[in-house]
Parts: structure tokens; C-alpha cells; sequence
């Protein structure tokens, strides 16, 4: 049987989609710093100065509208490689980028964090790449928790939506498994996962009317298709796809 390849169904959602337009860009301004130089054709990288004074490591491929911003459930430019990217970026713009505490970006602020700075960063790397206002965001496992939270905060700037294994998680659970402070004082991000999940529980749906795609896996946890239809509820444009493979589906099937 042929595995229907994780880059292609993005890449069908972004056909999909088309341009949009008539929406407001992200009002935050970060200062880029000076790039490397491109690795390859129509492809750049390099650090990302944020209003705080922190930088992010980032990386584009391609051109073309509406560009794609990748959200990994670690570093970005480590997780999402070529055999990923290099399909969309045939279409399109794809930019990743790895979040302050991981990879090659500055350490995260020590203090209390949750998805809202998470979101906070996101949109300072999509407005200092350039990004167009209108976006496909996607996501994998917490980062896909990141991206539906991003776009609940301003859907206008969202063409479309992509959660790769993104689960919708118990804050029950995540207490037990975090403990009393979500996790935040050991984690590299000091990201407070339990109040990011609550934060999600209670977030209206839908969030837009933008198209939402969903991708599981049906051989990673038990239970795990039927968790992910939760966010089916996301936009009445939205769709579920099951793909053979475990819960890193980006490593396993991108491009086969």
C-alpha cells in the first residue's frame, strides 16, 4: 500500500486554500538581524532579533503566497528537514524556526510562561520573516497545541490550520504527569503545559472559518484518532486525515 506522504496533504490543503486577503498583519515589529548565507537556491537562515532583545534561529525555503510557518513539537529547523519542507517549498514560502530555550535560540525568560508567550513569539517571527499576513500555520504534537492557540488569538492572519498529532489533552492528566507547577520551572521553554491546556479547554470553537486539516496517526497512542476529532470543531471547513505511522509522522512518511 502507498503511504500518502504528510508534505503532500499539506501541500493539497494549501492548493486548497489560495490566497486570501482583506486582513490585518501582526502589529508586533522584531528587528532581523543579518542572515547567513543561503545554503541553497531561494533558501535562507539565520538569527531573528525579537523586541525583547532575544533571538530565534529561523529558517525559509521557496517563495510564493500564502507562506507556510511550521511549528514543531522541538526545534523547528532540526525537526521539520528537507525531505518536509522542500515539497511545499515548491509551492510556496516554508519557514521554521526554533523557540527560545531549544536548538539554536537564545535561553527562554526564567519565569512563569504559557502558550500566550509562546503565541507572543510566533508573532514577532512571522512579521520580522516577512510572512504574509494571511498564513498556513502547522503544527506537531505541542506545536500543533501552539498553532490553534495562535490562531484563536487572531484569525484573520490565518489562511488555513494543520495539526500533526496535535493531542487535545486532559489538564487532569498533564497535573499528574508535570506536577503542581505544569512543568514550567524544569523545562527548557518554561512553558506551564497544565495552564496552557486549560487555556485550550476553554477556548470557543470555532475559532474561524478558515480550512483545518488534521492529521493522526494510526500507530501512535490508543485512542488517539478519536482524541483528535476534537478539533474538528475548529471551523466548519475542517477535515481529519489518518496516515499510517507513529506519533513523529514528519519523520516517518513525509515524503513516501
Amino acid at each position: 500500500m502507498i503511504r500518502p506522504p504528510v508534505a503532500a496533504t499539506v501541500a493539497l490543503l494549501l492548493v486548497l486554500t489560495g490566497c486570501g486577503g482583506g486582513s490585518e498583519p501582526p502589529t508586533a515589529k522584531p528587528s532581523p538581524s543579518v542572515a547567513a548565507q543561503p545554503s541553497t537556491p531561494d533558501s535562507n537562515e539565520g538569527r531573528l532579533t525579537l523586541e525583547s532583545g532575544v533571538s530565534v534561529f529561523y529558517r525559509c525555503v521557496g517563495r510564493g503566497s500564502p507562506s507556510i510557518l511550521l511549528e514543531a513539537g522541538g526545534a523547528g529547523t532540526q525537526e521539520f528537514g528537507s525531505s518536509f519542507v522542500d515539497p511545499l517549498a515548491k509551492a510556496t514560502k516554508v519557514c521554521t524556526y526554533d523557540r527560545l530555550g531549544i536548538g539554536s535560540s537564545d535561553p527562554a525568560p526564567d519565569r512563569h510562561r504559557t502558550i500566550d508567550d509562546l503565541c507572543d513569539v510566533e508573532d514577532q517571527v512571522r512579521q520580522g520573516l516577512g510572512l504574509d499576513h494571511q498564513s498556513v500555520l502547522a503544527g506537531q504534537s505541542a506545536g500543533a497545541n501552539q498553532v490553534i492557540w495562535c490562531a484563536a488569538r487572531l484569525p484573520t492572519a490565518v489562511a488555513a490550520l494543520v495539526s500533526i498529532e496535535g493531542y487535545h489533552d486532559d489538564p487532569a492528566a498533564l497535573a499528574r504527569e508535570f506536577g503542581p507547577d505544569g512543568g514550567w520551572q524544569n523545562g527548557d521553554e518554561h512553558v506551564d503545559w497544565v495552564k496552557s491546556s486549560v487555556m485550550l479547554e476553554k477556548m470557543p470553537r470555532p475559532i474561524g472559518k478558515f480550512p483545518v486539516l488534521v492529521i493522526s496517526a494510526s500507530n501512535a497512542d490508543p485512542g488517539g484518532v478519536k482524541n483528535q476529532r476534537y478539533w474538528l470543531a475548529l471551523s466548519p471547513r475542517s477535515r481529519q486525515v489518518v496516515l499510517p505511522g507513529g506519533h513523529n509522522l514528519h519523520f516517518e512518511v513525509p515524503d513516501q
